[in-house]
């Protein structure tokens, strides 16, 4: 079991680093094509409200794959459970709700830029 645990680790490490780096990379290429750092963050700036746009369409997308696919699945294997899935329901229900709180919490964060680009 630790060692199951610790390839499980090395994999989120993994893919936190490229995860980074690519966001590094893309930022880097971005900066060369503006021209300059004051540039980029002047385009991001202007770009903010079609971000928005795209990060809803992608929740969307995600949200609909997972409410056809992945949710009827993971029911399916929790009715096989010993106590009929409801311990594991109630886990799988909390950690829905946790990431929709995620989300919204992101973007609300965001949403300083955005008022900003409405005002700017």
């Amino acid at each position: 079991m630790a060692r199951r645990a610790r390839s499980h680790w090395f994999v989120f490490v993994v893919m936190t680093i490229g995860i980074v780096a690519l966001a590094a990379a893309l930022t880097a290429i971005g900066i060369g094509v503006a021209g300059s750092a004051l540039a980029w963050r002047a385009w991001m700036h202007h770009a903010a409200p079609y971000f928005l746009i795209w990060r809803l369409l992608l929740y969307a997308v995600l949200g609909g794959v997972y409410l056809q696919l992945w949710r009827p699945r993971l029911r399916s294997m929790q009715a096989e459970q010993a106590d009929g899935g409801a311990a594991a329901h109630a886990r799988l229900v909390r950690i829905e709700r946790l990431m929709v709180a995620a989300i919204a919490v992101v973007e609300l964060s965001n949403l300083p830029d955005l008022i900003g680009w409405f005002h700017g």
